[in-house]
């Protein structure tokens, strides 16, 4: 080989190598993992109680090699334990979880950092991997909120209201609500001053069980107070009435509400009424509950003025709230079921009028109801005209109390026409004969809202 030949081979074999260096270089992962500390949306800070878990995710190309969580307060570092939690194999993201900090009596720090370190396998860096780290401000909080109840009514009934005020007080104070049987859960107002809260709510008639009524109280960093309210209570006298189906009422009534609601009609008679008076009952009361719900924004709004609601006039009362309706097809049982309201009846298409002031919330078809209207009370409390014929109101509007707003009818799950009047508290169908009841209004409403005044005002005679 001539020396000019030897030249070209190593310029060759050096660019092979500079080309294979190359390929390996650009194959190799030069990305930091990425880490995301899970935070409260919109939120960049993290509000600790050094108990409750912490998630982290990391995503990368590579391996993890090694992970650390560390807390740095009053210029100390803590070494955090975290544990493995969840690894997808599709994402390849690795979600940690940061153990709760056993803090000693001398750790008084109300802002710290946390800080996260991850570093792959990569090759880079002449083998040592890539290295993340993220800094997060921490906010330690461990007191509690507290919680206690101002005033509430003396008794709750199955199927009836109680109101209850209550003071609640956190500078990090993230949620608040009250729980029947730690299971339904309602809405606190705001009331008269700030820190304090309104309520008013119902045991539903289809709980049998009461095992109280708790104010629940929870801040940013986790931290949960709770208070009880001292109801005594009263289980219902329910009254069954048995109820025989027709094939008529079937195929003219059961059948129509199913078709009109958009639901499929089995083609088994008795399955039609079940259908109708099963499913779909239940479909129409979460309707209800929803429609009241999402209007809490402009309810808490809303000046609360109830009075005592009027029953309607020359009207014979054909059906009472409470009642165990057991429907019968054939001689034999299919179905039963609560009735939520009150049944009024006069001459056809009679004059609706509302005794309170509110705003329409809901106009429209509600299966077994009918043509219905839902008027918002404020603080959470409606009520129910179901069954019309005719509406002379619109979503949205106000009314006053006198106002006529429709006309009885026979639209819905129904033998007659006749009104079907309910009280809806915070969507939930309650007992109308205490909201039709002066003195159980004056008693649980007025007094207990008059006691609570006082007690914040300062003034206790």
């Amino acid at each position: 080989m001539d020396k000019k030949s030897g030249l070209l081979y190593i310029s060759i074999s050096v660019m092979v190598v500079v080309v294979i260096v190359l390929g390996v270089i650009l194959t190799l992962d030069r990305e930091e993992p990425n880490i995301y500390v899970q935070t409260e949306v919109n939120q960049k800070d993290i509000y600790w109680n050094l108990q409750t878990p912490i998630r982290v995710e990391v995503a990368d190309k590579s391996k993890l090699k090694s992970f650390e969580t560390i807390l740095i307060a009053d210029q100390k570092e803590y070494v955090l334990e975290n544990e493995l939690v969840n690894e997808d194999q599709n994402s390849g993201i690795l979600t940690f979880e940061i153990k709760p900090f056993k803090a000693t009596d001398g750790f008084k720090a109300t802002n710290a950092i946390l800080r996260v370190k991850a570093k792959d396998s990569s090759s880079w860096n002449f083998f040592d991997g890539n290295e993340a780290i993220k800094d997060t401000n921490l906010i330690i909080d461990r007191r509690s909120p507290q919680a206690s109840v101002i005033s509430n009514s003396y008794m709750i009934k199955q199927g009836g209201s109680g109101i209850l005020i209550v003071e609640i007080n956190d500078e990090n104070l993230k949620d608040y609500y009250v729980t029947f049987n730690d299971e339904v859960i309602f809405e606190l107002f705001p009331f008269h001053k700030k820190n304090f809260y309104i309520s008013i709510i119902t045991w539903p008639i289809d709980l049998t069980e009461f095992k109280g009524v708790k104010v629940v109280a929870i801040d940013m960093a986790g931290n949960k107070a709770s208070a009880k309210v001292p109801f005594y209570y009263d289980r219902f006298k329910e009254k069954v009435d048995n109820l025989n189906i027709s094939d008529d009422f079937i195929y003219s009534v059961s059948k129509n509400v199913l078709e009109l609601s958009n639901m499929e009609v089995p083609t088994n008679p008795s399955e039609i009424f079940v259908k109708a008076n099963k499913d779909l009952r239940a479909k129409n009361l979460a309707t209800m509950r929803n429609v009241v719900i999402k209007n809490f924004a402009d309810s808490q709004n809303m000046p609360f003025d109830v009075k005592t609601f009027i029953r309607m006039t020359n009207a014979k009362t054909f059906a009472m709230f409470g009642e165990r309706r057991h429907y019968f097809y054939n001689n034999e049982k299919i179905d039963e079921a609560w009735h939520l309201g009150m049944d009024w009846a006069s001459v056809k298409r009679a004059s609706i009028v509302t005794t309170n002031p509110g705003k329409v919330i809901f106009r429209g078809y509600l299966g077994i109801y009918g043509e219905s209207i839902i008027i918002d009370h404020g603080l959470g409390i409606a009520s129910l005209y179901a069954h019309t014929s005719s509406q002379s109101v619109d979503v949205g509007d106000m009314v006053v109390a006198g106002q006529e707003i429709g006309n009885t009818g026979s639209t819905g799950a129904v033998f007659g026409d006749h009104l079907h009047f309910g009280i809806l508290i915070q969507g939930i169908e309650a007992n109308p004969n205490e909201w039709l009841d002066s003195n159980w209004m004056k008693l649980n409403l007025t007094n207990t809202i008059n006691s609570a005044i006082k007690i914040i005002d300062g003034n206790k005679k």
